[in-house]
């Protein structure tokens, strides 16, 4: 009896080559559509002590995705390397201002408000160098001063405005 499931090149023929295309294809464009995702640093905050630097970095995907917010510290010295300690998705500091709010509460803790997110994950106590960082994760903040929109667009349309 003879194995007709045996893999034979030649008879592919113009469709398999075609399927092998349209994989392809698809594989290029789910690789560009993740490099076309924005990444912007748009708040930063020194510790009291000026020994470390808190930051936030949003993400925008294109329009039909929400804002994603990194929060990451680091040792405020030439060599500058961070540290992840949250990430948010779809984070909001009021009805309409996308974001999340960074203060230092002494040199060693980390406070990040903000009104609701869709999903957060914080690392409530992070090493760096040896130094023991503490973070505070406060939901349900309003701050009715934030402009509306992502963080990135309403500090363009602030200083656009201004001059």
């Amino acid at each position: 009896m003879a194995n007709d499931a045996t893999y034979d090149p030649s008879r592919l023929g113009p469709r398999g080559c075609l399927g092998f295309v349209a994989l392809g294809l698809v594989f290029s464009v789910c690789t560009l559509l993740g490099t076309c995702v924005s990444r912007v640093e748009v708040a930063r905050v020194l510790s009291p002590d000026k020994s470390l630097v808190a930051s936030v970095i949003e993400t925008n995907g294109g329009a039909t995705t929400d804002f994603g917010y990194e929060v990451d510290v680091a040792r405020n010295w030439p060599i500058y390397w961070t540290h992840a300690v949250a990430g948010f998705y779809g984070a909001g500091r009021s009805d309409c201002a996308y974001g999340v709010n960074l203060r230092w509460l002494g040199s060693d803790t980390l406070v990040i408000t903000y009104k609701d997110a869709k999903s957060a994950d914080v690392d409530r106590v992070t090493h760096l160098l040896g130094r023991s960082v503490r973070v505070v994760a406060k939901a349900g903040v309003n701050d009715a001063t934030a402009p509306c929109g992502g963080m990135e667009y309403s500090q363009g349309r602030t200083t656009r405005s201004g001059s």
